[in-house]
């Protein structure tokens, strides 16, 4: 038996994007990668019980609309979603409506006639009796109503505090903005602060929206002190890939195998920031997941890409751990199939092909470069704050010459701490969104937008960060995630902050968030603005 429903409602285009490439880029096998991943069954196996369990409870009994079967937290992942199940005599399309009693109303239009219909109900609030609306329709024409209650758990103790500093909704970016910790609970709130979803996986650095609507995290079992899972899980909870990294030689006591980003590439696998193995340096390696298999199939070294004596003349931040340039963050060109990485301990964005590893610009200040790579840095025009410390540099993937593929606009978090090279002068003053536009034929920077130097100190964050465009809007959404506060138990406070992409931007939405002293997480390592319900078609199953 299967049970499955599709869903759309896409909301339009974003305006201005350059179409992807209709031929996926899966480059071959590099025979020589060390294997880092495995596929791991062990997960899916346990949840396939649960969903026989489940339909076997709906088949002994008949379901209506007005007396369904509920299952909350149904894969025991996510406490604040649930299974609606029913049965209807005619095909039937479906609408269901959680928080309306709030003022917050999180809708979801499940468009295909259906007569079993197995809905994920998403956006309850926690720790209360929550009031769904269901309600059925026939060629769009209303039939039927039903209000369903769904009673939820409390929040953990451990859980972040997220308050609102300020919030304009009518010209925010839709959807629920997502925190990502340091470690602890992935979770996303609305423009009231409320909670409206978590993970209760713990969570470490990565989550990572996926095209299918899916999304990644890095995890671990409860008798494992590193994170060494990697998962593809549905917002419902429902896992639908997992797998087991293991990078040996790397200290037991350190847990970050997967240390801080992964992406999807045009292929479908997943490209992550590890470790080399039995190496004596961390943080310069990453790796491609094959997704069906779990089979390592790249790697890439950033010792050479970089230049020789870099990994060993560095005496910086973190140098007794040889963590010589601390990789947090990768982006995909489909353009030209190449990568973006950052470099935050060489102060540095470095354009390589992929997955040859060749260099083809870098975009840092003209410094402490050797002779041979001086052709690589891109020369500023006019005055340029070039990257001390960034992170998560993203390709804008709108343009006003769409004709020219070698122009492209890219938006980074600037947290300002000069490590090798940069303005020593302004170091550790502000940390700021900045955007530069950059023309690949000339090898040439122009800074065009930033927001954040204004604030001074209370925006300086010495480590973590993200920036995101927002595509509907074109607002951005940055987060500064450890601002040192006296006023916060743990001493600093993750500031998340929607601004608008004018010459003297506005503030729209801004949120604090703070760990508490019981031992939640203290940093916001990134955040996200995203719809709850994916804006693609999902056809969710229940299968045996």
């Amino acid at each position: 038996m299967l049970l499955a429903l599709g869903a759309c409602g896409v909301e339009e285009e974003p305006k201005d994007v350059f179409e992807k490439p209709s031929k996926d880029y899966e480059p071959l096998t590099n025979p020589y990668t060390s294997q880092v991943s495995s596929y791991d069954t062990d997960r899916q196996t346990d949840q396939q019980k649960t969903e026989e369990e489940i339909q076997e409870e709906f088949k002994e009994d008949t379901y209506t609309v007005n007396d369904p079967l509920v299952k909350i937290d149904p894969y025991d992942t996510s406490p604040l979603s649930a299974l609606l199940m029913f049965e209807t005599e005619e095909p039937m399309q479906v609408q269901v409506t959680t928080g309306a009693e709030e003022g917050k109303p999180i809708k979801k239009m499940w468009d295909e006639s259906q007569t079993t219909h197995v809905i994920p109900v998403l956006g309850l609030f926690p720790d209360r009796e929550n009031k769904v609306l269901v309600e059925l329709f026939d060629e769009g024409e209303k039939k039927e109503e039903a209000e369903v209650e769904m009673e939820t758990e409390a929040l953990p103790d451990d859980f972040m505090d997220t308050e609102v500093v300020e919030a304009n909704p009518e010209d925010m970016e839709e959807g629920l903005t997502f925190m990502v910790p340091t470690k602890g609970y992935t979770y996303a709130v609305d423009d009231e602060a409320n909670v409206r979803w978590y993970s209760s996986l713990e969570s470490r650095l990565v989550f990572t929206k996926l095209d299918n609507g899916h999304y990644l995290q890095t995890t671990r079992k409860e008798d494992e002190k590193q994170f060494n899972e990697l998962l593809e899980i549905d917002m419902a909870g429902k896992i639908h890939h997992a797998y087991d990294i293991e990078v040996e030689g790397y200290d037991e006591d350190k847990n970050n195998l997967i240390h801080h980003d992964v992406i999807e590439v045009p292929s479908g696998n997943f490209l992550a920031t590890m470790h080399e193995p039995n190496s004596d340096y961390e943080e310069d390696h990453m790796y491609e997941i094959d997704r069906k298999t779990g089979k390592t199939t790249q790697e890439i070294s950033l010792r050479e890409a970089m230049p020789e004596d870099a990994p060993d003349e560095y005496d910086g931040k973190n140098a007794e751990d040889n963590d010589w340039i601390h990789q947090n963050a990768i982006y995909y060109d489909e353009k030209d199939n190449s990568i973006l990485v950052s470099g935050r301990s060489q102060d540095s964005i470095l354009k390589l092909d992929y997955p040859s590893g060749e260099v083809q610009w870098i975009l840092a200040a003209d410094e402490e470069w050797p002779e041979d790579y001086k052709d690589y840095v891109l020369d500023p025009v006019g005055d340029v704050k070039f990257p001390a410390g960034q992170h998560a540099m993203k390709i804008v993937e709108t343009t006003n010459q769409p004709d020219q593929p070698a122009e492209k606009d890219i938006i980074l978090f600037d947290n300002n701490e000069v490590f090798v090279r940069g303005d020593e002068s302004a170091s550790k003053e502000y940390s700021q969104a900045i955007r530069y536009h950059i023309d690949e034929d000339e090898k040439t920077v122009e800074e065009t937008w930033a927001y954040g130097k204004d604030r001074g100190k209370d925006f300086f964050s010495h480590i973590i960060g993200n920036v995101q465009y927002m595509y509907h809007t074109d607002n951005i959404l940055l987060n500064s995630g450890a601002t040192d506060d006296d006023d916060s138990p743990t001493g600093t406070t993750g500031r998340v902050v929607e601004v608008d992409t004018s010459d003297d931007p506005e503030v729209i939405f801004e949120l604090e968030v703070q760990g508490n002293d019981d031992g939640a997480p203290k940093y916001t390592y990134r955040t996200w603005r995203y719809p709850l319900y994916p804006e693609m078609e999902w056809e969710f199953q229940l299968e045996e």
